[in-house]
């Protein structure tokens, strides 16, 4: 079984049990064979769960309850042209290339702005999330 983009946004989130099933629920029916899903944590924002589909970004966020009723918002986010997508490694021995372990994706400059941990990802499914987050900077 591969990553689960979907089960560690639920845990990062920190979801109230009472809204967990349906907020999991919504989200799995946004997952589809032909998309890209990754975990973004944003600074000084809610931790969002970024869709990539046909090269356009999508991020969904929980907010906590606001007269009564807790929501997931859902924002086009679309293409952009002022994101920096920046792969930081970790070098587990200094003079060993074989030892770079992809660590995380930043992004800058946009309303993507935030990190994507990798530490989880396997080579293919992070090739496959760095080819994706490179279809939605328009050029």
């Amino acid at each position: 079984m591969g990553h689960d983009p979907v089960a560690d946004y639920l845990r990062l989130a920190a979801i109230p049990v009472e809204n967990l099933s349906e907020v999991e629920e919504f989200l799995r029916r946004h997952e589809t064979g032909s998309c890209t899903l990754a975990v973004l944590e944003r600074p000084d924002l809610p931790v969002a769960l970024l869709q990539i589909h046909a090269g356009e970004a999508t991020l969904f966020s929980f907010l906590p309850s606001q007269g009564g009723r807790s929501l997931v918002n859902e924002t086009f986010i679309g293409r952009t042209y002022d994101a920096t997508i920046t792969q930081v490694h970790a070098i587990d021995e200094l003079g060993d290339a074989a030892g770079l372990k992809p660590e995380r994706a930043e992004i800058a400059g946009s309303r993507l702005a935030g990190t994507i941990n990798l530490t989880s990802y396997s080579a293919e499914e992070r090739t496959a999330l760095m080819d994706a987050l490179r279809e939605i900077i328009a050029r």
